[in-house]
């Protein structure tokens, strides 16, 4: 196993105006794991856009690491308006593409997983990467929990405000349930029906886009 640490400002110096950390344990080869080229996934921890919860970082990284993914995860800067964390994304995508062969996994195929406020940026990220630069990664597909996914409907104050100050276009544009087209990635999510933090109707706004758009998902709300 090898553990990295990326300040991805050193690499996007152009893009990037603040440091920005990529984590990542990567798969080493051995008997149990052959050298073949691995799928990878980076994870958007939860926290409001207020903070990066370590919670659901590192135990996430180590049980993919488990199932042999190489994994990833990005510590997105937090009261920062749109576009800032979108960028960090872009490049932490870009950056994983660059050196696929040196962690030795596929190119173009990292699942992006998000929790809470994670969630959101991984969801409305995917709807409009294009907007961000015509080289932009499209994640390979998205695995999603209780996430944030219309800041128009939700009832997330702290998390509408941080990222977009309740700008009325801002919350429209970063609003996954409205920017869901037939290239979408596929999308696999969860919440639970008794979730007071973030309304559970989330999921029911991006699924019912999802399959207006016949974009493969999977939605459950656990009881």
């Amino acid at each position: 196993m090898k553990h990295i640490r990326v300040n991805l400002k050193s690499f996007y110096t152009d893009i990037l105006d603040s440091d920005v950390y990529l984590n990542g344990v990567i798969n080493e080869d051995n008997f149990e794991y052959p050298k073949t080229p691995r799928m990878s996934v980076l994870i958007l921890p939860g926290g409001g856009y207020s903070y990066v919860s370590y919670r659901e970082r590192d135990p996430v990284m180590f049980k993919f690491l488990s199932l042999g993914y190489n994994a990833f995860s990005l510590d997105y800067s937090c009261h920062k308006l749109y576009p800032t964390p979108y960028l960090e994304v872009m490049c932490a995508l870009d950056y994983l593409n660059k050196n696929a062969r040196e962690f030795n996994q596929e190119q173009n195929k990292t699942t992006l997983i998000g929790f809470s406020a994670g969630g959101h940026l991984a969801c409305s990220y995917a709807g409009i990467y294009k907007s961000l630069n015509k080289n932009a990664i499209r994640p390979y597909a998205l695995i999603l929990a209780y996430p944030v996914t219309s800041l128009v409907k939700t009832n997330n104050p702290e998390c509408v405000k941080n990222i977009s100050n309740f700008d009325d276009k801002l919350m429209h544009l970063l609003s996954a349930d409205e920017h869901v087209s037939k290239d979408y990635p596929p999308t696999f999510m969860w919440t639970t029906k008794t979730d007071t933090c973030v309304n559970p109707n989330n999921v029911k706004w991006l699924e019912r886009e999802l399959k207006k758009q016949k974009v493969k998902n999977q939605c459950i709300i656990y009881k």
